[in-house]
């Protein structure tokens, strides 16, 4: 059968994908519903970390290794006995749904990192819904087949497939040439989402009530793989980390490259508006991550989550600044990079450093955005040549105006 085959042909990014899920005890499917699942993995009902840990490890083995529904089912009936564990269902639909709505989610997952890429998405900027051709088509399912809407319609947030237990819809891109070859129509303004509240698990331990598009199951209202990118934006260091041992070590050969003028402040009233102009300059919004290509091609991750899960966000001794930072990112003269030993972790870290040197009618201000899986950290300093010289040691990746000489 098709799910059993789902797994036979993975690749590095849905891989990556699933190992990216951290194994977590739940007592009912909606303990961790929709996105959260993109970061957690879990087994309805299988409460014990030893269980949720083998189950991972052998869902893990299908995905790299495409082992069929058989295969899983012989490692599903070892866990079972090894740790006398009682679910509910059948063994052939418990089995079934662990081992299709995993592959089929990471799967969906590792494509949306791969249609992220910016280069892709420039080459291939549309979106093509096409059913699954089940003998029992959900209607609103069935209805969409052939529906072609730009990638960067929020329309994909929700539709994405997989878009219920089962769904065997699939997503795929198309060019310019390709819509116009298949004489297909672009909905560059799908109609607006209906929505319903529903309750889930009402005879469970954990009910919840929840609100999704109509036509779609509860839990699977949201994009795969949307909340990786959440996640692995990195968090916010309050003040840049001290200086440390660094390879290399080297300095800067030559002086800063001149000021240039500032952007003009946003018209921002307190840090929540603040942080949306910050966001919506990259494209992205407070519930909407994005990806940004810096000069050299490196991919950044944008969100809400820069600045933490606090309902308002701390800006701190950064209020009033985010439209520098924003310029350090999105344009910077310089960017450097070292390797800096982290004393607590006793291992060394890579860090990415944007320096922006920026000019308004008061003063000149030297601009740093650091960036690294840790953490990252900002700063905005006048006439600070000690720190500047901290900056600007290690290895320089790119100055503006030499990848035109």
């Amino acid at each position: 059968m098709a799910a059993e085959q789902y797994g036979s042909l993975p690749f590095r990014e849905q891989i990556e994908a699933f190992r990216e899920r951290v194994p977590i005890p739940t007592r009912a499917w909606t303990d961790v519903y929709g996105r959260e699942n993109d970061q957690a993995f879990a087994v309805a009902g299988a409460n014990r970390q030893s269980i949720v840990e083998d189950f991972a490890e052998a869902v893990d083995r299908a995905i790299s290794e495409g082992r069929t529904l058989a295969q899983f089912r012989d490692e599903f009936d070892t866990i079972v006995a090894r740790h006398g564990w009682a679910y509910n269902g059948s063994r052939g639909w418990r089995s079934r749904v662990i081992y299709d709505t995993n592959l089929r989610q990471s799967y969906a997952a590792g494509r949306e990192a791969q249609i992220a890429d910016p280069e892709l998405r420039r080459a291939r900027p549309y979106g093509l819904y096409r059913h699954g051709g089940s003998r029992d088509p959900r209607p609103h399912h069935l209805a969409k087949d052939g529906w072609v809407v730009p990638l960067d319609d929020p329309w994909w947030d929700v539709w994405t497939p997989q878009n219920g237990w089962g769904c065997s819809c699939k997503k795929f891109t198309l060019s310019e040439d390709d819509v116009e070859r298949l004489g297909l129509e672009v909905r560059r303004d799908p109609p607006p989402i209906e929505y319903e509240e529903r309750v889930v698990g009402a005879n469970g331990p954990s009910p919840r009530r929840v609100r999704v598009p109509v036509g779609i199951d509860p839990g699977f209202e949201h994009r795969p793989g949307a909340a990786r990118l959440r996640g692995i934006t990195p968090r916010r260091l309050e003040t840049p980390p001290p200086a440390a041992r660094q390879a290399p070590d080297r300095p800067a050969p030559d002086m800063p490259p001149p000021a240039r003028p500032a952007p003009r402040a946003p018209e921002a009233d307190g840090p929540d508006a603040e942080v949306a102009a910050f966001l919506a300059r990259f494209g992205a919004e407070d519930n909407r991550a994005a990806f940004h290509p810096d000069p050299l091609g490196e991919v950044l991750p944008i969100s809400r989550q820069l600045f933490g899960d606090e309902a308002t966000p701390r800006l701190g001794a950064l209020a009033g600044s985010l439209h520098l930072l924003g310029e350090a990112l999105e344009a910077p003269d310089e960017i450097w990079t070292a390797l800096v030993y982290h004393q607590e972790a006793e291992r060394w870290l890579l860090r990415r450093r944007y320096l922006a040197w920026l000019a308004d009618d008061q003063d000149e201000r030297a601009v740093l955005f650091e960036w690294g899986r840790a953490g990252w950290a900002a700063s905005v300093v006048t006439g600070d040549s000690e720190r500047l010289e901290e900056w600007r040691r290690g290895v320089r990746l790119y100055r503006r105006g030499e990848e035109e000489e």
